[in-house]
């Protein structure tokens, strides 16, 4: 408080609202945060009309989005809110699918199922890895690529053995 010449006080607003956005403001750092475009979340937030020119859309985007700190910060936090709360819900998961697998593998009635259990619980923990073999052909042209390939092809186009009709019992490999 303040007193001028003629000694009357003179009071100052003091507020904390230099902080807050606009509710324009808030909804379109919630769009940009939830992965929409920076123009299509400026178009959404600040209803703009069908003739406005997308250059005129895209700069106060931009500007909106770059040059107003408290609009930065915002979009910043709402996706570091997003991110952890993600992550909190996949740990979650993880743990009781962890947990209902420990509890198969201790309790199951058959052999195979605890079999199974533990298989799951190695691989999530990667006890285990899958391993793909190739084999490594690289002198070979590009004729006798497509030769193999039509190869493998009329393999796979032949009819079942056994009097069996239909496609996919005869394997690559044994050709």
């Amino acid at each position: 408080m303040t007193k001028d010449k003629d000694n009357h006080p003179h009071l100052t607003i003091v507020s904390d609202d230099g902080d807050k956005l606009t509710a324009k403001q808030e909804h379109f750092c919630q769009l940009v945060a939830q992965g929409q475009t920076l123009t299509d979340a400026y178009k959404t937030a600040y209803n703009v009309k069908e003739g406005t020119k997308p250059s005129t859309v895209w700069v106060n985007a931009s500007n909106l989005a770059t040059k107003n700190t408290k609009v930065t910060s915002r979009i910043k936090a709402i996706t570091e809110e997003i991110t952890a709360r993600k992550r909190t819900e996949e740990d979650k998961l993880k743990i009781w699918v962890t947990d209902q697998l420990k509890s198969e593998a201790m309790n199951a009635q058959s052999d195979s199922a605890r079999v199974a259990a533990l298989t799951q619980l190695g691989r999530s923990i990667g006890m285990f890895s899958d391993r793909v073999e190739t084999e490594e052909k690289s002198d070979r042209t590009a004729s006798d690529i497509e030769a193999d390939l039509q190869r493998r092809l009329a393999v796979l186009m032949r009819p079942c053995v056994a009097g069996r009709s239909g496609w996919g019992s005869r394997s690559i490999a044994s050709s």
